[in-house]
């Protein structure tokens, strides 16, 4: 039984491929959200970190040496050397690849010893494509997450597969793709439990990883899944507060992409 929720809430995590839940949505999506199309969806670089004080000049030049635009906020730490930086880099996908190689180039650090930690990521949102690329990650939440939490889901029923030109509520809202680069990462870490939140879901979209790429998501420090194309995972909120990571990237060209989405009653 895949979508088995007492396994869920017990363990905090289910993982399985979606070949094996519906072969026929999974070809459905390999066909169409291929990397080329996936590309256009990513504008923003985040990118939290703990970085050497005399650096914080070459990242105040950022917006203008590569075009970007920067949201973002600063943190003194105890020691004075370092500085706490929680960014956001809004730009197209070229500019933001070469701001992802300047970062990776600076004392950027995630085990500093103070007060450390971060991650460095890409992403844009799945909103705005054409019905039938809707209708898929409808479907997919439909097939899973509403299927598990059915009974904790209060307005499922108004999730409806989004119309042409509706603004009518949808379970695909607030949807994200993800792009994990060489030097990408998110460090260990719990996102604790809401009253209101249910679960996360991510699904992985490469069919060219490999053993050795990095990338993978490593769960309670019991299981490491590798981001094949329709691998998915999902974390429970409601009766556990699971430690996870992404672990570094490490292939050179490697483009590591997600679907991810957080589910509220």
């Amino acid at each position: 039984m895949i979508l088995d929720k007492k396994l869920l809430t017990k363990q905090g995590y289910l993982n399985f491929n979606l070949k094996d839940l519906n072969e026929n949505l999974f070809n459905e999506f390999k066909e169409h959200l291929t990397q080329k199309y996936l590309r256009t969806k990513i504008n923003v670089l985040r990118a939290d970190s703990i970085i050497l004080e005399k650096n914080l000049s070459k990242i105040k030049e950022i917006d203008d040496k590569f075009n970007v635009r920067t949201e973002g906020r600063d943190f003194e730490t105890e020691d004075s050397s370092y500085r706490k930086l929680q960014n956001k880099y809004h730009g197209n996908l070229d500019n933001l690849k070469e701001v992802n190689k300047y970062l990776a180039s600076m004392d950027v650090t995630k085990t500093c010893g103070v007060g450390g930690g971060g991650q460095v990521w890409l992403y844009g949102p799945y909103r705005n494509m054409i019905p039938s690329k809707n209708n898929l990650i409808e479907s997919l939440y439909l097939q899973t997450v509403v299927e598990l939490y059915k009974d904790d889901i209060i307005n499922h029923d108004e999730y409806q597969i989004k119309k042409e030109h509706s603004s009518d509520p949808y379970i695909g809202a607030g949807t994200d793709i993800t792009l994990y680069l060489k030097d990408n990462y998110i460090s260990p870490h719990a996102d604790g439990i809401d009253g209101t939140r249910l679960c996360v879901l991510l699904m992985y979209l490469n069919d060219d990883w490999e053993n050795g790429y990095g990338g993978e998501i490593v769960v309670n420090n019991e299981i490491t899944i590798p981001p094949l194309f329709g691998n998915i995972v999902i974390l429970d909120f409601t009766q556990n507060n699971i430690n996870h990571e992404v672990l570094n990237v490490i292939k050179e060209n490697f483009e590591r992409y997600a679907i991810i989405k957080f589910f509220y009653k």
